[in-house]
């Protein structure tokens, strides 16, 4: 038999699914804690709880997804980059990730004709001087996506005086927009020593366990990318996970058309599929504050998932999110603790995280306040209230502050009530303690005068609500980006839909088709909502999982082609090369452009990994002296 493994590793959960090739079925599945301190523990466990009754030799695909490089970019890890800017010079104070940055003269124009030569000393002496300060160079060249001559060139006098990682705009974005190619270059370098650690240490642990099938890891737009690929590109992971979850959507579904759902421990994450692959974005990925050129799926994540953290606000409403803690249900709770919140009022805990290389350095930087706050969790976990009251008696006034910087840290983490512990109390998912929620759900049912159970299945319908409304809200930004949301009297007519004489109801023509572990319990609440059928899978709770290993090696590029007037000539602007053709007229040059282009697709496909390989042509047409064509290449791993 043949077998493959998809894991895929997120915030809460890591999973790992063991998938019958010759049948397309899936035979075993497994769900373990996420070990932040070391992510590798938590996906080899899995690995180990699919494979124990299976012979290593047997598995002959692995593939997984991880939000690994997008929690990197987003706490702001890493060292300076020497990013050497060629033939542009930032003129907006537009900001960039951490990083020393050069201006080398050398630049070509929009047709890829160079009209300044690259300042070839200039590259040197600047490499010179930055020294062993930096731990990867990018390099960007203005109009590079027309002529990457001068990248190349760069790369090539680098690799001369360094062994460090160097990364080229042009071979992440065939995008036209210096800056977020540059962006996007500095922060692949930023990843590279994470991702190169990651698939390493998966690797030699596959390895040990006799499996030796080659692993491809699941890339922002649903593809699979070969391990040497991500190990030069893994800015192209960052939301490896979300795409994960539309692909299994579709395989699990057997749908081509839907809007994929996937209810995460952090986020909801909301992905449309057409023609069985997730749209994808024009912008490329969003990751943090930076705006990069990443090629991704179209994809809305918001702060309501599993773990969010629900708080009664001083007026008496319910807020959900953006903030997380881990479920009451899985606290781990003595009957004193119980007393203690019941005493404070306060359903939330504090308790210290395991800590890993990197939070060992934040802890050990802590200036004496913060440390003196971090000191009184020793024994935790402690009730919020208690922590927050016990630091003003030590002076520490500042509490509120302290506890979010040791958060952001990942030194310290709460407990407290979430949408996983309303399901407790409505008996509709008992995983974990029923005691310990049905207690936080009087406590807070207290403050807003209602009984326990009436007041989860508040909370649960008004966080249902939460995510129809953000799957309208895609929907109308993919129609109009500009629409503010905020302060907004028309939408909150719409959503709140209050009045007795109009009734505002959405319809949503495409099926909902749920991912995660609590979807079963809340989305077909949201698909009434919307008024479309919900889709329910087998191994949902997986889904993620079962995307990485169900995945296809796809690869998708857009070809310009573009007439010079002067010569007669057409440009041909592929992937990595301009090929000038002297041919006829339009049609011919769109002709050999897209034998051009089938080619390129093809060899593509395969050096990712594909076998079977099929390309798809589609051609704009020729106007003002420019034509497109867009090619998708699809092969099996």
């Amino acid at each position: 038999m043949a077998f493959g493994i998809g894991v895929d590793s997120g915030d809460t959960f890591t999973d790992a699914v063991l998938l019958d090739i010759e049948n397309n079925e899936v035979v075993a599945t497994k769900k373990v804690p996420t070990t932040h301190h070391d992510l590798s523990k938590g996906i080899f466990s899995a690995i180990d709880g699919v494979t124990k009754d299976v012979d290593g030799s047997e598995v002959t695909q692995v593939s997984v997804s991880s939000t690994l490089a997008t929690n990197s970019i987003v706490e702001g890890r890493g060292g300076y980059v020497g990013l050497l800017m060629l033939g542009w010079k930032p003129e907006r104070n537009e900001e960039f990730p951490r990083s020393r940055r050069a201006y080398v003269p050398g630049r070509f124009n929009p047709r890829g004709v160079e009209v300044e030569p690259l300042d070839e000393e200039r590259v040197r002496s600047v490499v010179q001087d930055w020294g062993p300060e930096v731990e990867g160079f990018a390099v960007a060249g203005y109009f590079s996506i027309r002529n990457p001559e001068h990248e190349n060139r760069t790369r090539r006098i680098l690799k001369e005086v360094t062994d460090r990682p160097i990364v080229t705009s042009h071979e992440l974005s065939p995008k036209l927009g210096f800056y977020e190619r540059a962006v996007t270059a500095v922060l692949n370098v930023k990843v590279i020593p994470i991702i190169t650690s990651f698939v390493d240490s998966a690797r030699t642990a596959l390895e040990r366990r006799g499996i030796t099938a080659p692993m491809t890891v699941v890339k922002s737009d649903g593809s699979l990318a070969s391990v040497e690929e991500i190990r030069r590109k893994p800015i192209e992971t960052i939301f490896s996970g979300p795409a994960a979850s539309a692909i299994g959507a579709k395989w699990l579904s057997d749908r081509d058309t839907g809007v994929v759902v996937d209810i995460g421990g952090t986020t909801v994450d909301i992905a449309t599929l057409k023609g069985g692959l997730p749209d994808l974005s024009e912008e490329g990925a969003q990751v943090g504050r930076w705006q990069t050129k990443v090629r991704s799926m179209d994809l809305r994540s918001v702060g309501l998932g599993g773990d969010s953290r629900i708080e009664i606000k001083e007026e008496g409403g319910v807020e959900i999110g953006p903030n997380t803690a881990r479920p009451l249900a899985f606290g781990d709770f003595t009957e004193g603790e119980v007393e203690e919140m019941e005493s404070h009022g306060n359903t939330t805990f504090v308790k210290r995280r395991e800590t890993s290389a990197a939070t060992q350095v934040h802890k050990e930087g802590l200036k004496d306040s913060s440390r003196g706050f971090y000191e009184l969790t020793e024994n935790g976990p402690v009730n919020e209230s208690w922590l927050l009251d016990t630091a003003r008696e030590h002076r520490l006034l500042r509490g509120p502050t302290y506890l979010k910087e040791l958060e952001n840290l990942g030194l310290l983490t709460r407990i407290g009530m979430t949408p996983t512990d309303l399901l407790h109390v409505l008996g509709e998912y008992i995983a974990g303690s029923t005691e310990i929620p049905q207690a936080a759900a009087e406590v807070l049912a207290e403050r807003i005068g209602e009984e326990p159970v009436k007041f989860a299945q508040i909370v649960k319908e008004e966080f249902e609500r939460e995510i129809a409304h953000e799957v309208v809200k895609k929907y109308v930004l993919a129609e109009n980006s500009e629409v503010d949301f905020e302060d907004n009297g028309l939408w909150d007519f719409c959503r709140q839909n209050e009045s007795d004489d109009v009734e505002v109801n959405f319809s949503l023509k495409s099926p909902l088709i749920g991912i995660g572990a609590p979807a079963g319990s809340f989305l077909p609440q949201v698909a009434d909502l919307l008024g479309t059928e919900f889709i329910e899978v087998d191994n949902f709770s997986v889904g993620n999982a079962v995307g990485a290993i169900a995945g296809e090696i796809v690869r998708r590029f857009d070809v310009l082609i573009m007439e010079d007037a002067a010569t007669d000539q057409f440009f041909v602007f592929l992937p990595d090369e301009r090929e000038v053709i002297d041919v006829e007229n339009e049609d011919e040059a769109m002709e050999e452009a897209k034998k051009m282009a089938r080619a390129e697709g093809e060899r593509l496909a395969r050096e990712a990994g594909g076998s079977d390989v099929t390309v798809t042509i589609e051609e704009d047409e020729f106007k003002h002296g420019r034509g497109h064509v867009h090619v998708t290449a699809v092969g099996t791993p």
